[in-house]
């Protein structure tokens, strides 16, 4: 879904891409950097500060947007720096979902969609592999992800857990029929 909305913003990425490469960052720094934002986000809700933890989630997500964009301004797309950039996004998925634990949902809850993460994440590197073309099948991809957590957390902060709660929940639901859909979309390609 989100994937679509990058499309249209392509434009200004890349012109923001192309200014920060002027200045002479690498795009692996970027990325770097979007895995120092993500551990700072676990450390704040770690020490339930969860306003903190809401300012680095999104510092992290912009800095994973504007990666790929001064990777292609600066003609530096490389294959490690797309491998570098998909390995730290596992890292910083598992500090952002762990997080969840110390906002007080329950530990197992956190684990099962730690894991149907992964698997979403897993099922399109395996069937890109198999030069499957995977991106934009399913409903919940890391951007969503994403914005899932930052909105539960969001609503935690606020006061309204229940409507967190909710939030975590649908995530959730939402992260095992995407996990189904990207099997049924590769049975179909493979047949």
């Amino acid at each position: 879904m989100l994937t679509k909305l990058r499309s249209y913003v392509k434009v200004y990425l890349e012109k923001i891409g192309f200014k920060i490469a002027c200045i002479g960052i690498k795009p692996n720094h970027i990325t770097g950097l979007s895995l120092v934002f993500a551990f700072l986000s676990f450390v704040s809700a770690y020490f339930s500060n969860i306003s903190w933890f809401i300012l680095f989630i999104i510092l992290s997500g912009l800095m994973d947007v504007l990666d790929g964009a001064v990777a292609r301004a600066s003609g530096n797309v490389t294959c490690f720096g797309g491998f570098l950039d998909s390995t730290l996004d596992r890292f910083s998925d598992a500090l952002f979902i762990i997080s969840l634990i110390y906002m007080g949902f329950r530990v197992l809850d956190v684990f099962v969609l730690l894991i149907f993460s992964f698997i979403i994440s897993y099922t399109r590197a395996k069937a890109e592999s198999l030069n499957i073309k995977m991106e934009g099948v399913g409903i919940i991809e890391r951007g969503e992800r994403l914005l899932f957590i930052f909105l539960t957390a969001l609503f935690v902060y606020l006061g309204f857990f229940n409507i967190g709660l909710f939030l975590f929940y649908t995530l959730l639901a939402l992260s095992i029929l995407t996990v189904l859909q990207r099997i049924i979309h590769v049975f179909k390609e493979t047949r």
